[in-house]
């Protein structure tokens, strides 16, 4: 009797409370209704698409529909695409393409999440990744952060879509104001420096001096109304292009370079990018402003906020060396997980490698030039002379008959081409069986000669010796040394001569004149460039082999604390005066009107200072070996437009007493130009650096096998 009471007690507990619930949840829907409408009518609910102006875009991953835009109903759409054949290579193709994007999204994660070992493979697997759409680049390039963006830029041939464009891109801008905004820039730049920048200060007395900076916007808008005189000042293209030159020039001070960041003025300068993109000079002007800039890292967020990452990228793969340097080094900089103690500074260029490489840096090559020389000018590969004799070329002069003129370009270029192609193919016809005494071989030598002094017919060399003659390099340090020696870091140095005291130079820069002055400035840019801390060797051209000189010894007598001359392995010298050139000899009246540079001065034959340098030079050799091998001209210099014939440096002076010596048929100017790498003036340099490093086959991977190398967290 109790239980069945108890039974009918929970039966009506269950009852009583599905009830309640039911009534409960009816009157909270209820309730949740009324509220709705209030709302309705108190807050219009539109008002949540104001910020939607423009259409929203769906982008359809299916080329049959790229021509939707031209139809007019949906009958004719559908009529007009094909059906789709579901065959098994359709679908696999779909997969893979799917799977790819997945692994791209997925990559880019664990690039920003993962540790420096993870980011990299993951984005050297990300930049390898094929079968990706324009929309699937500009949603990654969304994506990126700063940092993993610098790094995405470095990678080798990398896609530009993986940058997004600068802010603003499309608005057009009207020269005046370009020119108004660069104005108040430098008028800026002048003031935060408290005018201590003569050359800045001189500019803009000169360039707009008769426009009063309180007055700029409106003196140019009353001229347009007719109601002022026009300023004496041209506000047109020439004047735009000095201010960039100014600009420049004020960056290239470190400490005054940050101040275009703060001052807002990368955006500007993207501005004058996309108005000059076809004028190379122009280009190479804002490349060396950034890549000044880009020694302060701090800013590395508004330089990829104002667009630069892709235009230095972009950059980086011209084929003008002097826009690609100067990129390649702002990129560099700007890679702080990889050179976060190193920084390339100005006139330094890393030559080699433009991008990061898997393989381990065994060796630094550092390259220095002479007196008016550069980077871009004393490194340049030789125009080789036509021999007289040889195989008779298709196009020549019979019976008064010019053939080449009955021919257009283009048939022209087809018969050289298949001139150098029959040479080749005698060539091989005569076999490998033989040797080829090299191009520019020794006239004399000393006992310490070691050659290489030929090469037989299935070396390297020969095989490129036909691409070499077609396809001139204006950097042979670059382009050559990387394909033959991988494991090689390159580094070019620029610094500035002059002939004359009368050039004007700036006062900001510092009067670093003197031999000894200069090698202290450049000791100091190549430590922060991380030179000293692996083996070295220097090659260097006339008065660059007294630079070197010069700072080896002064590090030396410093103690070497920085290990420069530790690990130095070797040094090449290409017409190096070390006891001076009887050229700099100047009488005393002809000294009164040419009034001879400092360093024109030190290169006198017989100073009292190169003596002393090379005898301190050769006593440190007794604490630290170093390989010495050195090139001397026998050729005369032809210069000035009369063809005056001068011999720089005789073999005397060019013989440092040490290492091995060669004389070269060659002048001054040219006995650092290869006309190959068949010339002996490379294969000497690429000998002595194979000795100093271990090259090995480089191991490639497979992006299939990298992607299995990969955490697994990624799938």
């Amino acid at each position: 009797m109790g239980v069945r009471i108890y039974r009918k007690c929970i039966e009506y507990i269950k009852s009583t409370g599905i009830c309640i619930v039911m009534v409960g949840g009816c009157w909270f829907l209820y309730q949740l209704r009324e509220v709705s409408k209030i709302l309705q009518y108190s807050v219009p609910t539109n008002i949540l698409n104001i910020e939607q102006t423009q259409t929203q875009y769906i982008y359809v991953d299916d080329p049959r529909f790229k021509d939707i835009l031209l139809y007019k109903n949906i009958g004719s759409l559908q009529s007009s695409v094909p059906v789709e054949s579901f065959s098994f290579n359709n679908t696999i193709l779909k997969w893979w393409k799917s799977l790819n994007r997945s692994i791209a999204y997925k990559l880019l994660t664990m690039a920003q999440i993962g540790d420096r070992t993870e980011k990299l493979r993951a984005l050297y697997t990300l930049n390898s990744l094929k079968h990706l759409k324009d929309w699937h680049y500009r949603h990654i390039a969304q994506m990126l952060d700063a940092k993993t963006a610098v790094i995405l830029a470095r990678m080798p041939r990398v896609d530009t879509r993986f940058f997004l464009k600068p802010p603003y891109y499309y608005i057009h801008h009207k020269l005046h104001d370009v020119i108004e905004k660069v104005h108040q820039l430098l008028l800026y730049l002048n003031a935060s420096c408290e005018n201590t920048h003569p050359c800045l200060t001189q500019f803009l007395n000169k360039k707009f001096k008769d426009t009063p900076s309180d007055s700029l916007i409106l003196d140019h808008d009353l001229t347009n109304l007719g109601l002022a005189v026009a300023p004496a000042t041209v506000w047109d293209p020439d004047l735009l292009l000095n201010c960039i030159q100014a600009l420049c020039h004020h960056s290239c001070s470190e400490q005054y370079s940050k101040d275009i960041v703060i001052a807002g003025g990368l955006p500007l300068l993207m501005l004058i990018k996309r108005m000059f993109n076809d004028n190379i000079n122009v280009c190479i002007l804002l490349a060396k402003t950034i890549s000044n800039i880009s020694l302060h890292s701090e800013h590395l967020d508004d330089i990829f906020q104002s667009g630069w990452i892709g235009t230095l990228v972009e950059w980086s793969q011209s084929k003008d060396i002097r826009l690609s340097a100067p990129a390649s080094r702002a990129l560099a900089n700007l890679d702080i997980d990889e050179n976060e103690n190193v920084k390339y500074p100005r006139r330094i260029y890393l030559l080699h490698p433009l991008h990061k490489t898997r393989g381990k840096i065994k060796l630094d090559v550092v390259f220095l030039h002479g007196l008016l020389g550069g980077v871009f000018i004393t490194w340049r590969q030789r125009d080789q002379d036509e021999p007289d004799v040889g195989i008779v070329d298709p196009l020549v002069v019979q019976d008064g008959i010019n053939f080449s003129s009955l021919i257009d370009d283009q048939s022209q270029d087809f018969l050289k081409d298949l001139t150098c192609d029959l040479r080749k193919r005698e060539w091989d016809r005569v076999g490998q069986d033989f040797e080829v005494i090299l191009d520019d071989c020794p006239q004399n030598t000393n006992s310490r000669a070691r050659g290489p002094f030929f090469c037989s017919g299935d070396d390297a060399c020969m095989q490129k010796i036909y691409y070499d003659k077609r396809y001139k390099t204006l950097c042979w340090p670059r382009d050559w040394l990387p394909e033959d020696i991988p494991s090689l870091r390159v580094i070019g140095v620029n610094y500035d001569t002059n002939l004359s005291m009368w050039t004007p130079s700036c006062p900001i820069e510092g009067a670093r004149v003197t031999m000894y002055e200069r090698s202290k400035e450049y000791v100091k840019k190549l430590l922060t460039a991380g030179v000293g801390q692996r083996p070295t060797i220097w090659v260097c051209h006339s008065m660059g082999g007294l630079l070197v000189k010069k700072m080896l010894v002064n590090e030396w007598k410093n103690g070497d604390k920085n290990d420069i001359c530790k690990n130095t392995r070797g040094i090449v010298f290409y017409s190096t005066p070390h006891k001076g050139s009887h050229v700099a000899a100047l009488k005393q009246a002809t000294q009164m009107v040419v009034w001879p540079s400092i360093e024109v001065q030190e290169l006198r034959e017989g100073s009292p200072q190169l003596l002393e340098l090379h005898n301190e030079f050769l006593t440190m050799l007794k604490e630290y070996p170093i390989d010495i091998v050195s090139f001397s001209e026998t050729k005369s210099t032809h210069v000035t437009p009369l063809k005056v014939p001068f011999q720089f440096v005789t073999s005397n002076s060019a013989d440092p007493g040490v290492g091995e010596f060669y004389e070269i048929a060659q002048d001054h100017l040219t006995i650092c130009k290869p006309a190959t790498r068949h010339s002996f003036l490379y294969q000497k340099l690429l000998n002595m650096l194979k000795r100093h490093v271990q090259t090995h086959e480089k191991t490639t991977v497979s992006s299939v096998m990298e992607l299995f190398s990969l955490p697994s967290k990624l799938f």
